[in-house]
């Protein structure tokens, strides 16, 4: 079983699903249960307060899963991207909102299909990743990141 989450400061953006708090309930269910969990983080945003905002989320995680023997974790790690089509749908749904979708900390990358999407630029990147590796490493021990993106 695997469940999307993020941290509080975007709960608004992700109408019609269960609070964070009840899919890491779900998740601790089914590992105790024996079956393989997973997380996904996405989209991993670099707003203003982002490490705390991640830093609490992955406690929470972590908390959630205490004390259980063989978990069995994975983990996807996907940053914040977006091409002009999509951004214009963003724009729509939520019209007036911070969402940043700016060019600040932004790079141009060409998709194998000859697309543009906007992706966080290098040095972004790897201040976003190395925070998560190690975050991971510390509270969940026992997870494997599958990818980063």
């Amino acid at each position: 079983m695997r469940a999307s989450i993020n941290p509080a400061m975007y709960a608004r953006f992700e109408g019609g699903t269960a609070p964070v708090a009840a899919r890491l309930a779900a998740l601790a269910d089914m590992a105790r249960a024996g079956y393989p969990i997973g997380l996904t983080i996405a989209p991993i945003i670099a707003a203003e307060g982002w490490r705390e905002a991640y830093g609490a989320l992955l406690a929470d995680a972590a908390a959630a899963l205490a004390g259980i023997a063989g978990v069995d974790l994975t983990i996807e790690l996907i940053t914040h991207r977006f091409t002009p089509g999509s951004k214009a749908v963003l724009e729509s749904w939520y019209p007036g909102s911070a969402f940043d979708m700016g060019a600040d900390n932004r790079t141009t990358k060409r998709t194998k299909f000859g697309t543009e999407k906007q992706v966080y630029d290098a040095p972004t990147m790897r201040s976003l990743r190395l925070f998560f590796e190690e975050r991971i490493a510390a509270l969940l021990p026992a997870a494997r990141i599958l990818y980063w993106t």
